[in-house]
């Protein structure tokens, strides 16, 4: 009887050690296959079968914006330079009313200035985001070409965007007879992240055109404005300029702090001259896939 019982044990124990391993891989298979088929039809589709858990328990997906949920197309569609402003017919190719948002002739060349000198590429070959700022600038009745055959130096002194810098910088040389703050001919323009470029300003240009303290009361205000454009998913992108000394952070002031990103003329005494807000287009069947 013992007997009888020890072998039914051990042919058990032979079973699950020999089946249990080879099977089960495939009864797993098996049933990720069969899963994958059910979440097509909730339109999830799934091409590792390992990571059917994971979307079928998935309560929040994070994607990349920009050219995935957006087409990419990028539109300057508000402005603030001393008061905030929408551009009338963003998408449109004709004209843009400069009284409309600018009042101040100084005020919007520095506007100019920042955009076509500052920005790199062409309306053809540039990124999204310097093709709007382009076609804007050109819709203000100026030709970007011009402005930098005529402004910027030789050799060009230009401190280039990346990710842990957040800005772009570009000095430009200015005409004898142009009025800055130290009497020399050279001006840095900078534009980069709203906030950060922010940080950097102690003064602003007003609506009337003119340079303007910025206390802790404007400064509110336009972190205000910052946000209420990201809330319309609206990229922002602050515009600021410092006139220079001369050999100020050297004589092609580039000089910097040991292991710092950020050059000496960049890190602070910037005047505010707007902030941008750039629009993408949403691509028209996200809504309802979100849906």
């Amino acid at each position: 009887m013992v007997k009888g019982w020890l072998a039914y044990l051990i042919v058990g124990v032979a079973i699950i050690v020999v089946a249990v391993p080879e099977g089960l891989p495939l009864a797993v298979m098996i049933s990720l296959a069969y899963s994958v088929s059910k979440m097509l039809k909730d339109q999830n589709f799934v091409k590792r079968l390992t990571s059917c858990e994971i979307m079928g328990g998935a309560n929040n997906i994070c994607s990349d914006k920009t050219g995935t949920l957006t087409k990419n197309q990028m539109t300057w569609t508000q402005i603030w330079c001393g008061h905030d402003k929408k551009i009338e017919d963003p998408d449109g190719s004709g004209s843009i009313e400069t009284n409309g948002f600018c009042s101040n002739k100084k005020h919007l060349e520095l506007i100019k200035q920042g955009v076509s000198c500052n920005t790199e590429g062409t309306v053809a070959d540039g990124s999204a985001t310097e093709v709007a700022m382009l076609k804007f600038i050109q819709r203000c009745d100026t030709d970007f070409h011009y402005m930098r055959e005529h402004y910027t130096c030789n050799p060009m002194i230009r401190f280039p965007f990346d990710s842990s810098r957040k800005r772009m910088s570009t000095v430009i040389e200015l005409d004898e007879d142009d009025e800055t703050e130290h009497g020399f001919n050279r001006r840095l323009h900078t534009k980069g992240a709203s906030e950060i470029v922010l940080e950097t300003c102690s003064h602003y240009i007003d609506a009337n055109g003119e340079r303007q303290v910025l206390d802790d009361q404007i400064k509110g205000n336009l972190d205000d404005i910052i946000k209420s454009y990201a809330v319309q998913a609206l990229r922002t992108i602050g515009f600021a300029y410092r006139d220079l000394a001369k050999d100020e952070g050297g004589p092609e002031h580039e000089e910097k702090e040991e292991g710092s990103r950020i050059y000496k003329v960049e890190e602070g005494g910037l005047t505010l001259v707007c902030i941008a807000g750039i629009k993408d287009i949403i691509r028209e069947e996200v809504p309802g896939a979100v849906k």
